[in-house]
């Protein structure tokens, strides 16, 4: 969806004057070429009027809509402009919908879908993007402010005081090159400007008590130099599920983030910017519930499951004594400097990112009986340094630089069980646990270059490419121990290691069939390296109505498994995984119609991945790991749609097709209803099913978006009044791995509407609001249960939302 912006956003003389000077050549510019359906280009020219538009009219128009600029190619330019397929929303627009998290994020974007999972979240676009693995950098790549934020846990930082986001779909290698195979999310921060400036946001949610507020202030410091600061704030104090057993509300939320911004401007032509940002996450509980009961006879079942209102686990008592926090302490600190120089701007960004965290979690079995509980501890460092430069150059535009980061992972994972909670007896329901660790160090450098020569005024070929080489040093080991009481998010690795128990060697290896073992980092190494080459062809059918046609080949790195197992018949160190490649073909349209009433956006893309990184059997190691396999392909149809027949009314939808499955996926877990013999297609020693031609997860055939906002001044017009609602829908999607019957969501629909008052020039404005009004939670997430392989675990969607807030802006 084309989000259009009421109010332009608010940005530094310096970045008016690089979009200033790109203006000046993008008339005939990077205007998206080609070969389209031949239909559309027809809708397109079934309105001719647009071509005797005068420019001044036509200005006076795209004022009225915002005008977004983007920088999805690092460098200024109207999202019309930019052949990308693109969701671009302003900061305005994710305040009034009160969008704080990424989790928030699919209700208005096409094919795109975010889960918080057991204790690890993940992104997937178009039907695509890594799963619950530590090891995995993530396909859905996540930028703030130029700095690459990949890892699993980045995706909980909050999303504030923001000047947009843009989510970009595909493989995204010249600009944002870490391995962004299925997409990106930019986001851009506001930054201090030349005068005061204060703005933000205090809400206040009934249902779950939840307060939620961001406010940024910019002050002027002296000519040449200003500071903006930057808060968020989130205490949501009444979870979705109530636990009878805890006598309280589960997930509760207590967020806090800070950032500061310092404005230089030194000479004429040189800017410095001083960036940082503290992140204090913690949630309270876990969200996981049992979803379905065992399937086998001979596994007693679970007093309730599949209730998206009431969860029953409680791990406080005997033997785990350990509440389920998920903490997460991040700290950025960043330097950009733009310098302009030979008729362009060279830009260095040098940015230094600590990141600590831990999440906690525990499933049940019969009578609410806890009867596993997981723990996962990560420290990831990273320095990261780009030098870029762009130009504009009579009929060249081009931008080239290159990329260093290096950073480190420590990783560890404790798994306990007491398996007697689903009747088994014996060896099996001595309580136990095992500990993995992780260490890994990686270097990636990477250079790239993009070019665009406009051939005329209407034609342009655009092309580039990345080279890429990543290094990585890695080690690990796996020990039995006993089950550690008072777990804490601040336990270290010398307590967990310290729980080595030799007695349950025995019990260790008989049950899970896998064997202790310890490589140092540096025992496994592998350097991966890339050519990722981008071509596009971009031609203007009439004025404001351009075409497209791209290709591109993105390649996301290889690495090793962090739950890596040694089989005792086997025990070799892990010799990793490869990289993951996606190519794709896209054609798109984008422009404006019907006298520059109705933006559109129209991309039809076929995407294919090869060397798949998902955890499969191994013969030679005779159990699971995370491999390549096999081929996927995604392809289908995007639609976005912003109309506005007159300045009080504006009409939104967007909607897609989406066709992803797996061409090739042979040799992988079984669902749990073929672990309960009750479906067949699951086969061999041990069982294994073959996914070739099932859909990938979380990818609905369709969905779609439809928005309607109405402002109306009341009195003196010194006021207005608005009211608004959306329905946002979709068709059935797998909410796990593995095609399992029992993990399918169906089609659903939510429903969201708000009423607004507040002053015409938006200094300030009062809202009621309301979000899934009919209550319905969709099933995000679903994993097999441990210790019951016919069994499913999952969590639900949030519910009904009602609440108030107030915005502001001064000036």
């Amino acid at each position: 969806m084309q989000n259009i912006a009421i109010f332009p956003p608010c940005r530094s003389h310096f970045a008016n004057d690089v979009e200033d000077g790109a203006r000046q050549t993008r008339a005939g510019k990077l205007i998206r070429a080609v070969l389209a359906a031949s239909t559309a280009i027809s809708f397109l020219g079934a309105a001719p009027a647009m071509a005797q538009e005068s420019p001044a009219a036509a200005d006076a128009e795209d004022a009225s809509y915002g005008n977004i600029v983007v920088t999805a190619r690092k460098r200024a330019e109207n999202l019309r402009d930019v052949p990308v397929a693109i969701t671009a929303i302003t900061g305005e627009t994710l305040q009034q919908k009160n969008i704080t998290q990424l989790i928030d994020l699919p209700l208005i974007t096409p094919n795109f879908s975010f889960s918080y999972g057991s204790v690890l979240p993940f992104t997937f676009v178009r039907g695509f993007g890594s799963g619950s693995n530590t090891s995995f950098e993530q396909s859905v790549g996540k930028f703030i402010d130029n700095v690459s934020y990949g890892r699993d846990q980045d995706s909980r930082i909050p999303i504030f005081d923001v000047e947009r986001l843009e989510v970009l779909k595909g493989p995204q290698v010249l600009t944002f090159g870490n391995s962004a195979t299925a997409g990106a999310i930019n986001i851009t921060t506001r930054k201090p400007g030349d005068e005061f400036e204060a703005n933000g946001s205090i809400g206040y949610e009934f249902e779950g008590r939840e307060i939620n507020t961001q406010m940024g202030v910019t002050i002027p410091l002296m000519e040449g130099a200003s500071f903006r600061l930057a808060g968020f704030y989130q205490d949501l104090s009444r979870g979705s599920y109530y636990n009878p057993n805890k006598g309280r509300h589960e997930v509760n939320v207590r967020n806090i983030a800070i950032r500061p911004s310092l404005r230089l401007n030194p000479v004429d032509g040189f800017e410095i910017l001083l960036h940082a940002e503290v992140d204090r996450l913690k949630n309270f509980g876990n969200a996981i519930i049992p979803i379905t009961q065992p399937l086998l006879p001979n596994r007693l079942p679970i007093v309730e499951v599949g209730n998206p209102k009431r969860r029953y686990v409680d791990s406080t008592g005997a033997p785990y004594y350990s509440e389920e926090p998920n903490d997460l302490d991040a700290e950025l600190y960043q330097i950009d400097m733009n310098y302009g120089m030979l008729g362009g701007t060279l830009t260095s960004t040098t940015a230094w990112r600590d990141t600590r965290g831990a999440a906690m979690g525990a499933t049940e079995g019969f009578q609410h009986e806890t009867t596993f509980f997981t723990a996962i501890w990560q420290l990831y460092q990273q320095f990261s340094q780009e030098l870029r430069f762009s130009g504009t150059y009579d009929a060249f535009d081009i931008t080239a630089g290159g990329y260093y980061q290096r950073d480190t992972l420590a990783a560890d994972t404790i798994q306990e069980f007491t398996l007697g909670g689903f009747g088994l007896t014996g060896p099996a329901a001595t309580p136990f646990g095992r500990t993995w660790t992780y260490d890994q160090k990686s270097r990636t450098y990477s250079g790239f270059i993009d070019l665009t020569y406009r051939v005329t005024d209407k034609l342009s070929l655009s092309g580039g490419v990345r080279y890429s080489n990543t290094r990585k040093l890695a080690g690990g080991s796996v020990i039995a121990i006993h089950i550690i009481p008072n777990l804490r998010t601040d336990t270290t690795r010398a307590e967990r290691q310290a729980a080595r128990d030799p007695s349950l060697d025995p019990i260790y290896s008989g049950v899970l069939g896998a064997a202790q073992h310890n490589y140092p980092l540096g025992t496994m190494r592998r350097t991966d390296d890339s050519w990722q080459p981008q071509a596009i062809i971009q031609y203007e059918l009439s004025p404001k109505n351009k075409a497209y046609f791209k290709y591109v080949r993105g390649e996301k790195v290889g690495g090793y498994d962090f739950l890596y197992n040694v089989l005792p018949s086997n025990p070799q160190p892990d010799n990793g995984y490869d990289p993951e490649t996606a190519t794709m073909f896209e054609a798109g349209l984008k422009g404006q119609v019907l006298d520059n009433k109705l933006d559109y956006t129209i991309a039809i893309f076929r995407e294919t991945f090869k060397g798949l990184q998902a955890s499969v059997y191994s013969q030679t190691r005779n159990g699971f790991l995370v491999s390549n396999v096999g081929k996927a392909r995604s392809q289908g149809v995007e639609v976005e749609l912003n109309y506005r027949p007159t300045p009080e009314l504006r009409i939104t939808a967007n909607g897609s097709y989406l066709d992803a499955k797996y061409v090739e996926f042979v040799g992988t877990s079984c669902s749990s209803v073929q672990n309960a013999g009750l479906a067949p297609g699951c086969t061999g020693t041990p069982p294994l099913q073959d996914l070739s031609g099932a859909p990938t997860p979380y990818a609905s055939k369709w969905n779609g978006y439809f928005a309607v906002d109405y402002v109306k001044p009341v009195g003196s017009g010194d006021r207005q009044i608005g009211v608004g609602a959306s329905i946002f829908a979709r068709t059935k999607y797998d909410a796990g791995t593995f095609n399992d019957p029992q993990m399918r969501q169906n089609a659903f629909a939510q429903i969201d509407a708000h009423i607004d008052f507040g002053a015409a020039d938006s200094t300030w404005n009062f809202s009621v609001y309301g979000r899934n009004l009919t209550d319905y939670q969709p099933l995000d997430f679903g994993v097999i249960q441990p210790g019951s392989p016919t069994a499913v675990l999952g969590n639900f969607g949030r519910g009904r939302q009602i609440g108030v807030k107030l915005t502001f802006a001064m000036p």
